[in-house]
């Protein structure tokens, strides 16, 4: 592999970083290539190996910097670079279980560490820009404020608009790190799902049904927003995204136990299709399906439904 290893890797660093600088030519390319930016490097990470990953991850960083500048280059390495060395670094990692047989590290600490980083970065720009009136949410204000002018129109001082745009303005860290983690499971799902059908792949895939959060994060969570619903200003703002941010894991572990227990319903395709409208149309259903997963560990339902899935890992 190692004669390889290096032009593949540096092919796939190439790829992302092209991915990644993409926002400048169109927006198109931002909406759709950009996002696929972390797909290369999770490839070459579960096919080559860590060192493939850190070959590419280096390759891209540079590349980015050359073309975007510094700042670019740093905001690249911090949200795909970084985050896709972590997460392959721990999706390597296997050992012998007690019947000789390979046990791989979880998909469920795998989003674990990935919501945790990322509810770390938000403390960490945070804190950098700022705790006074010209920090993060002032910006976040600003913005939010320009997007309700163009969108609310004549309705601009309508006042349920003004309490949906003031809640937004509370909860856009969240949303917008939300859709980052998304992102990222998803591009290294991908990845795992080309590499397996290529025959590349250095792991099985996990069986995503069956994803548990470990036991600690709940206390953490509970705790997180504890905190939010005593302190207000900056502080209770942080409080607020970061416990909502760490309801993530329950919440796609809600979404599983639904995929896993709805395996024997008629018409689930159906049935499945009202659910994420439900989550798409309103808020209340979300809270319902992270509480879901919340309790999933107490309740099993998945142990329950065990016969209607695969216990093992899911052939691709």
């Amino acid at each position: 592999m190692m004669p390889r290893l290096v032009p593949l890797a540096l092919a796939a660093g190439l790829l992302s970083a092209v991915l990644h600088l993409s926002t400048e030519w169109s927006l198109l390319a931002a909406v759709v290539f950009s996002l696929a930016a972390p797909l290369p490097l999770f490839a070459a990470g579960l096919g080559l190996g860590l060192r493939g990953a850190l070959i590419g991850a280096v390759a891209a960083v540079l590349v980015v910097g050359v073309v975007g500048g510094l700042p670019r280059a740093g905001l690249y390495a911090a949200t795909d670079a970084l985050l896709v060395l972590g997460l392959v670094r721990f999706a390597l990692l296997n050992r012998t279980d007690a019947e000789g047989g390979t046990e791989w590290y979880p998909a469920g600490l795998l989003l674990t560490w990935l919501t945790l980083y990322c509810a770390v970065a938000f403390v960490v720009l945070a804190l950098a820009l700022g705790t006074g009136p010209d920090g993060l949410q002032a910006g976040i204000s600003g913005y939010v404020d320009g997007f309700r002018q163009v969108v609310a129109g004549a309705n601009r001082d309508n006042p349920a608009l003004g309490s949906m745009f003031a809640t937004l303005k509370r909860v856009f860290p969240f949303l917008v790190v939300t859709w980052w983690i998304i992102i990222m499971a998803a591009n290294a799902v991908m990845a795992q799902k080309l590499l397996v059908r290529t025959g590349n792949a250095l792991r099985p895939s996990p069986n995503l049904a069956a994803t548990e959060v470990p036991g600690w994060l709940l206390p953490v969570t509970v705790a997180a927003a504890a905190v939010a619903l005593v302190l207000s200003g900056w502080f209770g703002f942080v409080a607020t995204n970061i416990a909502l941010i760490l309801c993530v894991p329950y919440f796609l572990t809600g979404l599983a136990v639904i995929h896993a227990v709805s395996v024997r319903w008629n018409g689930r395709v159906a049935i499945l299709f009202a659910i994420y409208l439900l989550l798409v149309l309103f808020g209340w259903p979300l809270f319902v399906v992270t509480g879901l997963g919340m309790v999933e560990h107490w309740i099993g339902l998945r142990r329950r439904h065990a016969a209607s899935s695969s216990g093992n890992e899911r052939k691709e």
